[in-house]
């Protein structure tokens, strides 16, 4: 792993990497299915082996090592020292020379080599954030060189989600003032850019006046215990009247979400293996009825974020 790509016989050959996964992601306990499609105009000569290596990297940015290594001394060492670290490797011969170890020779020929590549029950998502990224990819090695143009990003995502019913959030505030939201559904799409209904009850006994309701959606990520907040959007709920001091108040409220969210993700700490970088993504809305001279406490209400 991570030798420079040099010329090899492959240099007298046409090769090509294809999968045939009907969805550009795969989820954890699939299987990762292709064909590497080999031309040979001349003559190839193999002395070892021709295989191919699915490899997971873990990208750190400096800062982010730096303060991850000043915080927690129990972080694998792995990375301590190095901001490109290999996580995975799994090697899948494709190809290898005869048995009694000389080396196997193909003339003029065009052949496929299909091949299937078991996951793990517990690898973290593809993520690219910016204090660190989680990258997966394919290439090809011929006799222990990388061939060029092989490489092949591919995409893992969390399990799919499960489908539950959203628990209501209630909260009492100042001056009595009671709140309580709740979602529709237990996951939404990171890939479109879906309606999110907020169904909200205010009661209001004091008939306090409320300037407004807000949603603030949350992300927040970890690695290896790690964590970092971002905020993805504020949004003013125009379905709530500005001002209003009514006594009850009911309103379903709309927020369309981002497209391309990354996809909600909760390890399994128990099956967690020592090299594997322990990634967490979540989300959530901060509700908030901002009163004149106070506000409630802010509601978090979980918004799991899924791919279908």
């Amino acid at each position: 792993m991570g030798l420079s790509s040099t010329k090899s016989s492959l240099t007298n050959a046409e090769y090509s990497l294809t999968l045939s996964s009907p969805n550009d992601f795969y989820r954890s306990l699939s299987t990762i299915q292709g064909e590497f499609h080999l031309n040979v105009r001349k003559k190839l000569r193999i002395e070892k082996e021709i295989r191919i290596d699915l490899i997971g990297q873990l990208i750190e940015s400096k800062k982010y090592a730096a303060r991850s290594k000043r915080i927690s001394s129990q972080i694998n060492n792995n990375n301590n020292n190095n901001n490109n670290n290999i996580f995975l490797t799994y090697s899948c011969q494709l190809l290898t020379s005869h048995e009694n170890g000389t080396a196997r020779t193909i003339k003029q020929q065009t052949v496929t080599y299909p091949f299937r590549i078991p996951l793990g029950s517990n690898l973290p998502p593809s993520c690219e954030f910016k204090e660190f990224s989680i990258a997966y990819y394919l290439e090809v090695y011929h006799d222990g060189r990388l061939l060029p143009n092989t490489h092949k990003e591919i995409t893992l995502a969390p399990p799919t989600p499960q489908i539950t019913v959203p628990i209501p959030c209630k909260v009492t505030g100042s001056n009595d003032i009671t709140m309580i939201c709740s979602l529709q559904k237990s996951f939404y799409s990171g890939r479109d850019c879906p309606l999110v209904p907020i169904s909200i009850s205010l009661t209001n006994p004091k008939q306090k006046q409320i300037k407004a309701v807000t949603a603030q959606l949350m992300q927040t990520v970890s690695l290896n215990g790690i964590k970092s907040e971002n905020e993805i959007f504020t949004a003013v709920l125009n379905e709530i009247a500005e001002n209003t001091k009514e006594n009850e108040l009911n309103a379903k409220c709309e927020v369309v979400l981002p497209a391309n969210l990354l996809t909600t993700f909760v390890p399994n700490q128990n099956g967690q293996p020592d090299n594997v970088p322990s990634v967490a993504i979540t989300y959530e809305f901060r509700m908030t009825a901002q009163m004149k001279g106070a506000t409630t406490p802010n509601i978090r209400l979980s918004v799991p974020i899924g791919i279908e």
